[in-house]
């Protein structure tokens, strides 16, 4: 029987990479002088784009891919959602949390379970039988 838990420590690496490389996304477009809607656009389709290839690359050789994906993205939601609330406890004039940034939740799930998927579709296709002629 193979062994599928989940292996955790890829999870929080997959979450944490990909949110770093979120974050240097939308740091770039600010440097660059992009304005408050380029680094919303940036931050929600980075949400999904970065987490496409760390889910890849983290999913390789795991029994179950895909669900390792979206649980990297439900990992870096929760952490971030919870980064939030925290920020919110010591100053509570922050603002509350746009509805983009669900969307961008919704999205890292979606880029972490297309990761996953890429990772099952090659494993698929790299065990069936070579069709000849």
């Amino acid at each position: 029987m193979a062994n599928t838990s989940l292996r955790w420590g890829r999870i929080v690496l997959g979450g944490i990479l990909a949110e770093m490389l979120l974050m240097i996304a939308v740091v770039v477009v600010q440097a660059a002088g992009g304005g408050e809607d380029a680094v919303t656009i940036t931050a929600v389709v980075g949400s999904f784009v970065a987490f496409v290839p760390v889910a890849w690359w983290l999913g390789r050789r795991l029994p179950q891919p895909l669900l390792h994906g979206v649980v990297m993205g439900a990992f870096a939601a929760v952490v971030y959602t919870v980064l939030f609330v925290i920020g919110r406890m010591f100053n509570p004039t922050i603002p509350a949390m746009p509805l983009l940034y669900y969307v961008a939740h919704v999205m890292k799930l979606a880029g972490g379970a297309v990761g996953g998927w890429l990772v099952q579709r090659s494993a698929g296709m790299a065990g069936s039988p070579a069709r000849v002629g």
